[in-house]
């Protein structure tokens, strides 16, 4: 889970953002071995406590208002760094052979602040603020919020809602409309 294949890296500034998200999540989906009858775990990983790291529970929340997936991480159940491994363990007990999609803010550069990045391989959260955790992920989506300075911490609390809403609102919306596109596939499938 730990390797990056390809990734694909797209700003909020392009108009085509959404639709470039959603083709490439449905194709990294695809090559997952046997992900019509695997079960597919958001884990939407951040807090709101910090305006920078509620990217992950602003998409958990979106996707369980809007679809009816299996999600981990929203604004009122967080998964953060205090309960990211229990929460690991949880979902490996509960589902068998499971395609976990982990998607999380990050910071980066000045210039990446918008960029939204998409890569089949796992993620390390908590990076910027010091935090040894697991990597996790089949499937791994960031946004990057803020640009990083020394101390994380300062950088995801000055970070503006606006960008996160807006990222937010890119990613949960690319998931939801995949997610319609799987299920109607499977259900024809079943059908056909």
């Amino acid at each position: 889970m730990g390797k990056i294949v390809e990734k694909l890296t797209v700003n909020l500034a392009d108009g085509k953002a959404k639709s470039k998200i959603y083709n490439h999540f449905l194709k990294l989906l695809e090559k997952q071995e046997n992900y019509d009858i695997r079960p597919l775990i958001f884990l939407c990983i951040g807090s709101d406590r910090y305006t920078g790291d509620a990217l992950g529970p602003l998409v958990g929340t979106h996707l369980e208002e809007n679809s009816n997936c299996i999600i981990y991480g929203s604004l009122e159940h967080p998964v953060h760094a205090g309960n990211l491994v229990e929460t690991i363990n949880q979902i490996n007990q509960k589902y068998y052979y499971p395609i976990i999609i982990a998607i999380d803010a990050c910071l980066g550069k000045s210039n990446e602040i918008g960029n939204m990045e998409i890569w089949e391989g796992g993620l390390h959260a908590g990076i910027a603020v010091g935090n040894r955790l697991p990597c996790v992920g089949h499937i791994s989506i960031v946004g990057v919020v803020n640009a990083g300075g020394q101390i994380g911490y300062i950088d995801l609390q000055s970070t503006p809602l606006s960008i996160v809403m807006k990222l937010s609102k890119v990613i949960g919306e690319s998931l939801v409309d995949s997610m319609h596109v799987v299920r109607s596939r499977l259900s024809e499938k079943i059908s056909g």
